[in-house]
């Protein structure tokens, strides 16, 4: 019976989620204005919708499902380049972390954290920008 219900219990993740700019830092080129992440169980997926706007005014239209016990996710919306895959690991209950490879290269990982009081996500996007550059952003998130 617990297995049970420890797979009814809320995933850590689902919600809506708003970017704090003044709390997030980005690296030059990758600014981001506003942001508003909806994440909603189907099945034992959650399917995540993000909207905004970068900081050059470009609105931001993004739109995947993430296994929520991990593996890989799939874009149905702003898909990244052809031959770019990502797939995600389940840490524990509040951390998935995923790895990004480019036609079977690693180019980047993210770490996505839930606060222990689930009001704050924090995610640490690490990879490569278009000219082979590291890059970090840190995108911090209050539930709404």
């Amino acid at each position: 019976m617990k297995k049970v219900i420890d797979t009814l219990a809320a995933y850590a993740f689902t919600g809506t989620w708003k970017l704090n700019p003044a709390k997030s830092t980005f690296a030059k080129g990758k600014e981001v204005k506003e942001l508003t992440a909806v994440a909603t169980e189907q099945g034992p997926n959650s399917v995540v919708t993000v909207k905004g706007v970068a900081a050059v005014g470009k609105a931001i239209s993004i739109k995947y499902t993430v296994p929520m016990k991990g593996g890989s996710i799939n874009y149905t919306e702003s898909a990244p380049p052809a031959g770019t895959t990502i797939v995600s690991k389940r840490v524990n209950a509040n951390t998935i972390e995923s790895t990004t490879t480019l036609n079977g290269r690693k180019v980047g990982t993210t770490r996505a954290v839930v606060s222990k009081d689930g009001k704050t996500l924090t995610m640490i996007h690490r990879g490569l920008d278009d000219k082979g550059k590291a890059v970090k952003n840190t995108e911090v998130y209050e539930r709404q």
